[in-house]
C-alpha cells in the first residue's frame, strides 16, 4: 500500500518519464514517414542582417513556432554562454536572437522561458559580459546559472560508450520544448563547437569529458538530450583561439535551424570548409543514427531575409 502522498510522487513522475519518452522517441520518429520509408532531413539557412526577421522566416519555413511550442508549457532555451566576451567576439550566442527566441515563445503561448547555463568563466561577469541575461530578462525570460547540485539530476545513458550515466539539468530533462541556440566557432579540442557540443553548458560533469574521450562523450550525452530544434547562431563565427577567443572572425551573416541536430552540425562544418564527416563527434553521431551527418542526404534551403 502506498499513501496519498507517495501516490502523487509515482503519478508525477510517471507522466514526466512518459513526455520525456513521448518526445525523445518523436525526434527519431520523424526520420521516417508513416509508410516507413525515410525522409531527408531539411536544414534551413537564413541570410541577412536583420537577426528578428532572420529568425522568423526560419521557424516558419519549418512549419511555426506553433510545431514546437505548446500553450502553457515551459520552454527552456540552452544557447552557449560559457564566457566573459563582449557579444561582437563570437564566443557566446548573440543575445538579441536569444531575447527574440525568448518573445518568440512566449507569443506562442509558453507558460515560461527559462535559460540555464554552466558557465566555465565565472558566471555573474560571464552573464553581464555577453549581454545574454540583461535582454533575456528584458525579454520575459528567467536565465540562471548551474552551480547547485539541486540544478541537475542523474540519469541513465543505456546507447553510452563512455558515459553510462549523466547529471543533466533538471530545466533541460523536464521541459515541454527543449531549444539548442549554439554560436558556430573554432575549438582546440573538439575542432569545432557548435550544437552537439553545446550540450556540455547543461552537464554537471563537463570538465571531465576532456579526459575521457571528448568527442564520444558529446554523442553518448546527445543520446539522452535531443532538442526540438537547433537554433545556430552563425552571424558571426571565430575561426581561431575559439572557444573563448578573441579571434580571427568571419561573418555568414546567416542563421542555420533544423531538427536534426546533426544535420544542423553538419552544415555548420562548411562554414570553416571543413569536411563534416570529418569532424569527430558528427561521423560518431551519423554512424551511431543520431541524425545525418552527410550533406548529401540533407536538403539545404536557403532564404534571404
Amino acid at each position: 500500500m502506498i499513501n496519498r502522498r507517495q501516490f502523487i510522487k509515482v503519478t508525477a513522475a510517471s507522466t514526466a518519464a512518459a513526455s520525456l519518452a513521448t518526445r525523445f522517441a518523436g525526434a527519431e520518429d520523424a526520420k521516417t514517414t508513416p509508410s516507413g520509408e525515410k525522409t531527408r532531413p531539411i536544414v534551413v539557412v537564413v541570410h541577412g542582417k536583420d537577426i528578428p526577421k532572420m529568425l522568423a522566416a526560419g521557424i516558419a519555413r519549418l512549419g511555426g513556432w506553433t510545431q514546437f511550442v505548446k500553450k502553457d508549457q515551459k520552454v527552456t532555451l540552452k544557447p552557449n554562454i560559457a564566457w566573459i566576451s563582449k557579444p561582437e567576439q563570437g564566443a557566446d550566442t548573440c543575445p538579441v536572437l536569444v531575447a527574440e527566441c525568448v518573445k518568440a515563445c512566449k507569443a506562442a503561448g509558453a507558460s515560461e522561458v527559462v535559460v540555464p547555463e554552466k558557465t566555465c568563466n565565472d558566471w555573474k561577469q560571464t552573464f553581464s559580459s555577453s549581454g545574454v541575461l540583461d535582454a533575456v530578462t528584458k525579454a520575459g525570460g528567467r536565465m540562471y546559472a548551474l552551480t547547485e547540485d539541486k540544478h541537475f539530476r542523474k540519469v541513465d545513458v543505456p546507447k553510452g560508450k563512455i558515459l553510462k550515466q549523466t547529471e543533466v539539468a533538471i530545466d533541460v530533462l523536464e521541459t515541454g520544448c527543449l531549444v539548442n541556440m549554439p554560436v558556430a566557432k573554432h575549438h582546440t579540442a573538439a575542432v569545432l563547437t557548435m550544437g552537439m557540443k553545446n550540450w556540455m553548458g547543461s552537464a554537471k560533469e563537463r570538465q571531465t569529458w576532456h579526459g575521457k574521450g571528448l568527442h564520444q562523450c558529446i554523442v553518448d550525452f546527445c543520446t539522452v538530450v535531443k532538442p526540438a530544434i537547433t537554433i545556430m547562431d552563425c552571424t558571426r563565427i571565430m575561426l581561431t583561439n575559439g572557444p573563448r577567443g578573441p579571434g580571427e572572425m568571419a561573418y555568414p551573416d546567416e542563421l542555420v535551424l533544423g531538427t536534426d541536430p546533426v544535420a544542423v552540425d553538419a552544415y555548420g562544418a562548411t562554414l570553416f570548409k571543413k569536411e563534416p564527416l570529418s569532424i569527430d563527434y558528427i561521423r560518431i553521431a551519423h554512424e551511431t543514427g543520431l541524425g545525418t551527418g552527410d550533406l548529401k542526404e540533407v536538403d539545404v534551403v536557403r532564404l534571404e531575409v
